[in-house]
């Protein structure tokens, strides 16, 4: 009988492809907002996109699909 835990984390782990996506997202978006001439606000939404993305690239849970397990 397996866990819960071990059972919910196999379902929500994330392929290598899409891993290596969040990472190029994560990166460009980390470009954008250091080199694009852009507001602050705008700067501070592209830091949080690319934290977010190469977080759960890194840790390979993705909180949306933890969101949206059903």
């Amino acid at each position: 009988m397996t866990d819960y835990a071990t059972a919910l984390q196999r379902d929500l782990r994330m392929s290598d492809t899409e891993q290596k996506i969040r990472y190029g997202i994560g990166a460009a978006a980390a470009a954008a907002a250091i080199f694009a001439p852009l507001s602050y606000k705008w700067k501070g939404v592209l830091t949080a996109i690319a934290a977010e993305t190469i977080l759960t690239g890194i840790y390979g849970i993705s909180p949306a699909k933890r969101l949206f397990h059903f």
